[in-house]
């Protein structure tokens, strides 16, 4: 059976974890630019966690589902619900055959991840399903979604899945969940810390001073590839800079007219703009939940401060996970 997509919403595409290990050879690595909501939305219709999230972009798409499905949501303010029920973030729910699922459109959603129980049939392509928009592979076509679009769910269904199709009969919905509260810690904060690269270094202490003092906003010129801000100017330099550098997710790049852009999941593999730093990695997840008009702050880090965050960042996930399947085998005895 199949979900059918009434309305395909802006930039809708389908992602897992990426495709790493091929950018040598000019692959991009795609996948989810929240992988921390893309995981989430797995774990809690009891999917591996490798499984394509359908991510959803600014306009939220309407779609309807031609069967029961164990289904979640993940992403920040959002307000979504089908014919019989409210759908919160973070929660899991069984949608009936012909429910369908719509948002309330609002200019402060920048990303929602949809997982089903059991994952949709995708195509895959260098061991990922995920949706590479420059070269059209993976994922449903290698396309974004169109209204219409009819795709076909796999239904490899566990006992787990078994036995929240029962569990959720009746109430469609648990009564568990994670709160925002216990995500605060990951997404609400503006503050983004910098890890100095080879670039840095061809900035004066003037300008990097200038840069982590400045407001920025997020502006509507981003997509999967950068998120271009709006703020004071950066002085860069360009002579006698190599003809191309490498980059990577995270890579803040300064254009010629000063102004920076954040290299997201579908950056190019090299590239020739001055780089004054690199978002640091625990802070990846947070950045793609920051919409529109969204205010940014950045501050320098060195890079023992830097991996020790990513040890209490990765501490502090697996006390997440850790929570939802011990909630998951409660579920079970039930």
């Amino acid at each position: 059976m199949s979900i059918i997509i009434e309305r395909a919403g802006l930039f809708s595409s389908f992602q897992d974890f990426g495709r790493y290990g091929y950018e040598h050879a000019g692959v991009i690595p795609c996948g989810a630019l929240d992988s921390l909501g893309h995981e989430i939305a797995n774990r809690l219709v009891a999917n591996d966690k490798n499984e394509a999230t359908l991510e959803m972009t600014h306009v939220m798409a309407k779609i309807r589902f031609t069967e029961p499905t164990l289904i979640a949501l993940t992403g920040n303010n959002f307000e979504a619900y089908t014919q019989k029920m409210k759908i919160k973030p973070y929660k899991l729910y069984l949608v009936e055959k012909d429910d369908v699922l719509s948002f309330k459109e609002t200019n402060k959603t920048s990303r929602v991840y949809l997982a089903v129980g059991g994952g949709f049939k995708l195509d895959s392509w260098l061991g990922s399903t995920s949706t590479d928009l420059k070269v059209n592979i993976g994922g449903f076509h290698g396309r974004t979604l169109e209204n219409g679009d009819v795709i076909e769910m796999k239904r490899q269904y566990t006992d787990r899945h078994h036995k929240l199709f029962e569990n959720l009969a009746d109430k469609h919905t648990t009564d568990w969940g994670i709160d925002g509260y216990a995500l605060s810690f990951n997404y609400i904060s503006d503050v983004f810390h910098v890890v100095a690269n080879k670039g840095t270094e061809d900035f004066d202490e003037e300008t990097k001073s200038n840069f982590i003092h400045g407001d920025y906003k997020v502006t509507n010129k981003s997509n999967r590839v950068g998120m271009l801000l709006d703020g004071k100017k950066i002085k860069a330099y360009y002579d006698d800079m190599p003809a191309h550098q490498p980059v990577k997710k995270g890579t803040i790049q300064v254009k010629r007219d000063g102004t920076p852009i954040i290299l997201l999941n579908d950056h190019y593999t090299i590239g020739s703009y001055p780089q004054i730093g690199t978002i640091a990695s625990y802070h990846l997840t947070k950045l793609a939940q920051k919409p529109q008009g969204a205010r940014l702050k950045f501050q320098f880090i060195d890079i023992e401060t830097a991996e020790k965050n990513v040890v209490k960042f990765s501490n502090w996930m697996n006390q997440l996970f850790h929570g939802i399947e011990f909630r998951m085998q409660m579920e079970m005895m039930k």
